[in-house]
């Protein structure tokens, strides 16, 4: 008895020395645009899911911000260092991880089936799936609701952001959303963030009666430059009006995170990524900044008011 009881200990002691010694896992994460919004509460989502940070998951992280340029070399340092699984959030980054790798599983968040990533939703191909945002058309609701809050509206400006995929399927949305309600619009494309100043004096030259902004190009910068020129302004992430822009109405960044998160677990743990469907943003968000509409001269009108969802004060 004492010798089977003394047999038992040392397998037990044995497997756990290999739970031990086995690594654990490697996810890197490469972003364009600003981290911070995808970034945080990815990590919060994978805590919830019982991983911990340095013990029983490493993350490797690249941030190219809004310097494009950047994130092709990122994307091929994150790869060679060998991650389980690649997060990529935002078009350029997506396009980035899909040509460093074919190999590595590439979990998205952002527009890869508009900007001919991926074809086949319910069952991707290659090494690539994860959680689309239906962002142009996000993009061109916003534009109705904002024609809801200046129904002068007459000319209305599109900042984009020229070294995006995303800003093709983008432009096209908006257009035919302005084309809908007799708007015209101004498309300003910038092709680095030194060309930022420049194209919202542009805009407001011509007198738009408010611009959107393509979220890549960030928030605090251009959020301060619409303030400046006296631009009412939207995008479709709730930082850019947390950050002084008019508006913000997208899909629920926590909500995305999380169902990354969970696609990674699920990789993490075997699944592939032609076994998880691509999913689709389902809650989505207005967020209004009552401080930048004061500065602006804009009464936001109370039935308006009624359907947001957050309002700064």
């Amino acid at each position: 008895m004492r010798r089977r009881a003394l047999l038992l200990g040392f397998g037990a002691a044995g497997l756990s020395t290999a739970a031990l010694a086995q690594k654990p896992p490697r996810v890197g994460f490469l972003v364009s645009g600003e981290a911070g919004p995808s970034w945080l509460p990815f990590r919060t989502a994978m805590s919830e899911l019982g991983y911990v940070e340095g013990r029983t998951v490493f993350f490797d992280f690249r941030d190219a911000g809004v310097n494009s340029g950047a994130i092709d070399s990122l994307a091929q340092s994150l790869v060679a260092a060998q991650p389980d699984v690649v997060v990529a959030v935002l078009s350029q980054a997506i396009v980035a991880a899909r040509k460093a790798t074919q190999d590595i599983p590439i979990v998205f968040f952002g527009a890869a089936p508009e900007i001919g990533g991926i074809s086949n939703v319910a069952r991707p191909e290659g090494n690539l799936t994860g959680v689309f945002s239906p962002s142009a058309a996000v993009a061109a609701k916003g534009l109705q609701l904002f024609a809801e809050i200046r129904r002068e509206t007459r000319l209305f400006g599109l900042v984009l952001n020229n070294r995006d995929p995303f800003s093709v399927s983008l432009r096209r949305e908006v257009e035919a959303s302005a084309a809908a309600q007799g708007i015209g619009l101004l498309p300003i494309p910038v092709d680095a963030p030194g060309d930022l100043t420049d194209a919202f004096e542009a805009a407001a030259r011509a007198g738009v009666a408010g611009v959107m902004v393509q979220p890549s190009l960030g928030f605090e910068r251009t959020a301060e430059l619409a303030l400046r020129n006296r631009l009412p302004a939207v995008s479709f992430r709730r930082e850019f009006a947390a950050a002084g822009g008019l508006m913000a109405y997208g899909a629920s960044q926590a909500d995305n995170m999380r169902a990354v998160a969970g696609y990674v677990d699920r990789i993490l743990k075997g699944a592939r990524p032609a076994d998880l469907p691509v999913q689709q943003s389902s809650r989505f968000e207005l967020v209004v900044n009552q401080k930048t509409a004061k500065a602006l001269g804009i009464d936001l009108p109370p039935l308006f008011l009624a359907r947001v969802d957050e309002v700064i004060e």
